[in-house]
């Protein structure tokens, strides 16, 4: 099991840490992974320290900083500038000087995303497992995309720049705009996204059917009977309904983002951008405008622009689905019950 915490410091600043359950030895496992992170495979000796990697043997737990990962080799970016400067030269043939290298995001043994910003700009680093082709999977997808887009277009997605292999690396380059407050205008793009992404054709795209989506909810009910029985007792009935109705589900199958929230949209001169593609399939027409529909009700952001803007049959099943899955992840955090609760009501009374 794994946890994030978020952890107050004395100046009143919070930081994260990830908790991993070792109960049978928290030191020793902390002093593994040290030795781990050591080698010169790995690279990450420099952000070591006497609080970097803790044992809690009470408690059975190893608490870490994000940034550290004996199962991410790349991220020895953040620790080696020697090693950005000749990662950079390596895709991009030219020495950059000095490379910045910033941490934006880690799950633990799974991915990271680093910032890397020279004289040259700002680009983005995906990391994956080097034991996986996965990341290399998921970058010949997105540049089979990338390729079928025209210019101009409604849509931007970020350009595919390369990829080191032996680091587990994709490289993107940086959107230009802004998060959308999602009025009219901001509305309007991302429909215009969202249809443009939809009309294209991708070859070998991974198929995400509504039985598959209903899959999904099954494993997060699963997971909630097992740590969160009282949610899963007052969920359990409109999941039963929202899955019955998935698996019913014909609709001609289009390229989808599968992941499409507001924190993967950028605006810029009245086009939007997507991010993150990691997701990207064939689907029904009506999941990513269910999905985004459903986060911006969980962000308590009026969704009545957007959804005039969005006419693909089937969004509010989707939309349902979504608000479901939702509120059995935001279970397994901080997020109040109070909250769950709306997002259980608002899917088990919105009608198509």
């Amino acid at each position: 099991m794994q946890l994030v915490l978020q952890a107050e410091m004395s100046d009143g600043s919070h930081k994260s840490l990830f908790a991993e359950h070792c109960p049978e030895s928290a030191h020793a496992d902390a002093d593994r992974i040290r030795v781990s992170l050591s080698k010169s495979r790995n690279g990450q000796k420099p952000g070591l320290d006497d609080r970097a990697i803790h044992g809690v043997e009470a408690a059975g737990l190893v608490l870490r900083r994000p940034g550290l990962d004996e199962r991410l080799p790349g991220l020895r970016l953040l620790y080696d500038a020697a090693f950005a400067r000749g990662t950079y030269q390596a895709v991009f043939g030219r020495d950059p000087g000095d490379v910045a290298v910033d941490l934006v995001a880690h799950r633990l043994g799974k991915r990271a995303v680093l910032r890397m910003t020279s004289l040259d700009g700002t680009f983005y680093v995906r990391l994956r497992a080097i034991k996986s082709t996965d990341g290399q999977d998921r970058l010949a997808r997105h540049r089979a995309l990338w390729n079928r887009l025209s210019e101009p277009s409604d849509l931007r997605i970020p350009a595919p720049l390369g990829a080191i292999p032996e680091i587990g690396a994709s490289i993107f380059g940086a959107l230009p705009g802004a998060a959308p407050d999602f009025d009219t205008v901001d509305s309007a793009a991302t429909a215009r996204a969202i249809a443009t992404l939809q009309a294209l054709d991708p070859a070998d795209l991974p198929v995400h059917s509504g039985a598959d989506e209903a899959r999904i909810l099954s494993d997060w009910m699963d997971r909630c009977q097992r740590w969160r029985p009282e949610l899963a007792a007052r969920i359990a009935a409109p999941v039963a309904r929202v899955s019955a109705a998935l698996e019913q589900t014909t609709a001609a199958m289009r390229p989808c983002h599968r992941d499409l929230h507001e924190k993967q949209i950028l605006v810029a001169d009245g086009v939007a951008g997507l991010l993150d593609f990691d997701t990207l399939c064939l689907s029904d027409p009506a999941l990513d405008a269910g999905n985004l529909l459903a986060h911006l009700f969980l962000a308590r952001v009026d969704e009545a622009p957007l959804r005039s803007h969005l006419h693909q049959p089937g969004i509010a099943l989707w939309r349902r689905a979504a608000l479901l899955r939702l509120a059995m992840i935001y279970a397994f955090t901080s997020t109040p019950d109070t909250m769950l609760d709306r997002l259980i009501v608002e899917a088990s009374y919105a009608e198509d």
